[in-house]
């Protein structure tokens, strides 16, 4: 609740809605938004989907809304969490099978939260740089086939990690770091 309430506020105190603000040709516009569902790991709709066809489906989404050519595609940045490969196989992937030229570049970033959202940092800054003009940044989780404490060896961790409070808690899976690391009483493995 308390999360909800934060991010509430967030947007309650923002003077500037899309409306009134101030326009600029240096403004980065987001032209379409696309995504699966959500589903649960291990026992849902989309569990044995992956990652590749997932964001395969959400690329070929993505240009049919907004009409712009694959070949316009400058530049894709996607976001991932402890996929083989740091993740930039099944993005190249998807981007091949959703029929997006191969002179198009793909990148991932690897990173524990929010690399979906760093994705889309990446590309909105390139925009605004002028680097690029058009790129799509996103990110795609498959819990089921990729979760964090199958790719993790606790023989191959030091100690010293385990008599950390905060390094031990870095060895949570994505679906309890929300609800667990909050809590006081949390103990690892």
């Amino acid at each position: 609740m308390e999360r909800l309430s934060t991010i509430s506020s967030h947007l309650s105190t923002n003077k500037l809605s899309a409306k009134n603000a101030p326009k600029s040709p240096n403004d980065v516009v987001i032209c379409g938004a696309v995504r699966t569902p959500l589903t649960k790991a291990k026992r849902g709709g989309l569990k044995d989907t992956t990652p590749e066809i997932l964001v395969k489906t959400v690329l070929e989404g993505l240009i049919q809304r907004t009409g712009v050519k694959p070949a316009d595609i400058q530049d894709i940045v996607m976001g991932n969490v402890s996929q083989p490969g740091a993740g930039v196989f099944p993005a190249r992937m998807a981007e091949l099978l959703a029929g997006l030229p191969d002179t198009v570049p793909c990148a991932s970033i690897n990173r524990l939260c929010s690399s979906g959202l760093e994705a889309c940092a990446t590309i909105a800054s390139k925009i605004k740089a002028g680097f690029i003009d058009i790129g799509i940044g996103g990110g795609v989780e498959q819990m089921t086939m990729f979760d964090m404490q199958s790719s993790m060896n606790p023989e191959t961790i030091s100690e010293a990690v385990f008599e950390h409070p905060q390094a031990r808690n870095t060895l949570l899976s994505m679906g309890q770091t929300s609800e667990v690391a909050q809590s006081p009483h949390f103990v690892s493995f």
